[in-house]
């Protein structure tokens, strides 16, 4: 069985807990890239399942254009950086508690668990 996790999905809890953490509205690409490989790696301790990440250039175009109400981008650079979208802190919390709504609600616990692992935390910065 394979379990696919798409580059929102990584971006949306990346983000989730760098603002509730830290109040850090943004993220690199490659920040996202550890993140999500470890993710893979705590998935792959806990299961006989294949997990792939799909974090092309495509799927990270596909994202803003997606889900434009949660997530803003700079291409301009070698390294991609991208947004949580919100005009001021009120904004952002409401935007934050949407993207729980919209990202976690249908997350298998198993996926969640590992969103939010301490390993991973520790892949964007966070101990």
């Amino acid at each position: 069985m394979y379990t696919f996790i798409g580059i929102e999905s990584v971006a949306a809890n990346a983000l989730i807990e760098l603002f509730e953490k830290r109040e850090v509205t943004e993220v690199s690409f490659d920040a996202l890239v550890r993140y999500g490989m470890q993710i893979v790696r705590i998935l792959k301790e806990r299961s006989d399942n294949e997990v792939i990440l799909l974090l092309s250039r495509k799927y990270q175009i596909d994202m803003v254009e997606n889900y434009s109400n949660f997530f803003d981008a700079d291409f301009a650079r070698d390294n991609a950086v991208f947004r949580l979208k919100g005009a001021d802190k009120k904004d952002k919390k409401r935007t934050l508690e949407e993207l729980k709504d919209y990202f976690r609600w249908t997350m298998s616990v198993r996926v969640l668990e590992a969103f939010m692992s301490e390993d991973a935390l520790q892949a964007l910065g966070i101990s």
